[in-house]
């Protein structure tokens, strides 16, 4: 044995919603409209929210900012390809860029359906399966919940 510690398996988070637009309105929903949809005073990472924001393009921030306006990191946009995917690394309680989220949207008859998915748990060792089960709750007030009806009511 050299001492290397062997990751623990653990799924992904996956949430999946149908919005009734197009996947080019439920893209630009989700990614321009993020800082009205987030349930920013509720979740977040920082003292005094006030707002969060995804940048349009790979290596654009994803932050959020107090209401002093101090920014605090949440991660970096890793693929920008609207109107079909967006990913970012989520690099909040995470080493940075080692967790992701991917969204996907694809047509379906009823407009939209997005799935999001919430990969890198295996890097927190002990603590990985208690901190999924936290973000897998979290994701459905955020996503399953915040931005369907954001989605929905704009579309």
């Amino acid at each position: 044995m050299s001492g290397e510690t062997i990751p623990l398996a653990v799924p992904p988070v996956v949430k999946t919603v149908t919005v009734r637009c197009p996947p080019e309105r439920a893209f630009r929903h989700f990614a321009e409209g993020i800082g009205t949809w987030w349930p920013i005073a509720r979740i977040h990472v920082a003292p005094d929210p006030e707002t969060c924001t995804l940048e349009p393009r790979v290596g654009g921030r994803v932050f959020e900012r107090a209401t002093n306006g101090v920014e605090t990191h949440w991660g970096t946009v890793l693929v920008w390809d609207p109107p079909h995917r967006l990913s970012f690394s989520w690099d909040v309680g995470f080493e940075k860029e080692k967790a992701r989220v991917d969204v996907s949207f694809t047509r379906v008859p009823a407009g939209t359906e997005v799935t999001l998915v919430h990969t890198g748990w295996e890097h927190l060792g002990e603590a990985a399966a208690n901190l999924r089960d936290r973000y897998n709750q979290g994701w459905v007030t955020v996503f399953e919940e915040c931005y369907a009806n954001y989605a929905n009511a704009a579309a």
